[in-house]
């Protein structure tokens, strides 16, 4: 054997090693353990329908007012249904309107049943929830459990510097989720 041949192959034996040793230090990372608390994992169906049972989206034109002038408001109900068989919490994340020129405020409040939300005058027996801009309107999560309805009294009042002869729609963002 030449003294060529010996290097070459205690320089690949090298490289192979130099290999082998990187590959080990990598497997490592792949190795690494951590002992975590113990979760609790929950099943079932979660499931929000906004104005009734099995009812997925709801077109809220309860709201609407006509030839509303500043102080005015526009009051409906709005029923949030568990319809799932989960404990259900939601919340308002925000609110948006197409026209900031029309500024709306915001008063949402629980109440016992649609008919303690009248069109006019104040809810019966209401815990308010929020009270404020409708625009990032958003309350503190809520709880409902399966098969409960929660109804929800919404007053939007227009705003003193309000412009004239202009609409406004509204758009509200729920989340729900399980625990």
């Amino acid at each position: 054997m030449s003294n060529k041949t010996r290097w070459l192959a205690i320089g690949g034996a090298a490289v192979v090693g130099v290999a082998l040793l990187s590959a080990q230090q990598t497997g490592a990372l792949w190795t690494q353990s951590q002992t975590l608390d113990a979760g609790t994992i929950h099943s079932g169906i979660l499931d929000l329908s906004v104005g009734g049972s099995g009812i997925s989206s709801y077109p809220f034109t309860a709201l609407a007012g006509a030839n509303l002038m500043p102080g005015g408001y526009a009051q409906a109900p709005v029923k949030v249904y568990n319809s799932g068989n989960v404990l259900m919490k939601y919340k308002l994340l925000n609110g948006v309107q197409s026209n900031s020129a029309v500024p709306l405020d915001l008063t949402a409040s629980i109440v016992a049943n649609e008919a303690a939300c009248p069109a006019a005058g104040n809810p019966t027996g209401a815990t308010q929830v929020y009270s404020g801009p409708l625009i990032g309107a958003s309350f503190a999560e809520r709880t409902v459990q399966p098969g409960i309805t929660e109804v929800l009294c919404l007053r939007g009042t227009v705003g003193a510097s309000a412009a004239p002869s202009q609409s406004t729609t509204a758009t509200f963002t729920f989340s729900a989720q399980s625990r």
